[in-house]
């Protein structure tokens, strides 16, 4: 029985092959190549969008990537893609508004979160990454990385306390029990903890 692909499908085995393909092989020239000989799918849009994207020619992928995140709002892996573009053009307002509707559409959506609090960091706005990344892992459990990411945004906000908890739970996760207990003596001796953070 013939199944028809599904947009997230095709878009994931093009992602696959850019980020695959070892560089002497230029994937650019393959979706050229491809462009050439029939007309793309979506898929292959977006993996030309992405191979230029990767290979630094943000403004090149931007206006593919525009019109199928435009087209596909409820894929959360071509918005990320636009923001993460358009942050790299310089455009920051028109890639963090492009993260807020796609998290409006996709709540708690882990990469799109990730990479918009990625956004929020370059720009400034510690506090604001830092509130997003507990909203999300406050419902789904991070991984080691994830939270070392946490605990970075944490810090940028200047949270010490916080982030040195963070950094305690991130050494738990990578079974260093000595090192988490020191970033938790750390952490009690940031003046002016809350009475939650002491606790804790």
């Amino acid at each position: 029985r013939q199944v028809p692909e599904s947009v997230s499908y095709s878009l994931t085995r093009e992602r696959l092959r850019v980020l695959s393909t070892p560089p002497e092989e230029n994937v650019r020239r393959y979706y050229a190549d491809r462009r050439e000989q029939q007309a793309q799918t979506v898929g292959e849009r977006y993996g030309e969008a992405l191979a230029n994207y990767h290979a630094g020619s943000s403004s090149a992928a931007l206006d593919s990537l525009t019109e199928l995140a435009r087209a596909y709002p409820q894929v959360p892996m071509l918005q990320s893609t636009l923001g993460q573009a358009l942050m790299s053009a310089g455009a920051t307002d028109a890639a963090l508004d492009t993260f807020r509707r796609a998290l409006s559409v996709s709540p708690r959506n882990i990469p799109l979160t990730m990479r918009y609090a990625e956004a929020l960091l370059k720009v400034g706005d510690a506090k604001t990454a830092h509130a997003v990344l507990l909203d999300l892992f406050n419902s789904v459990a991070p991984t080691p990385a994830q939270i070392r990411f946490t605990a970075l945004a944490a810090s940028s906000a200047g949270d010490t306390a916080d982030a040195a908890y963070y950094m305690s739970e991130y050494h738990i996760s990578t079974g260093n029990l000595p090192l988490s207990v020191a970033q938790l003596e750390m952490a009690l001796a940031v003046p002016n903890i809350t009475a939650v953070q002491r606790s804790r």
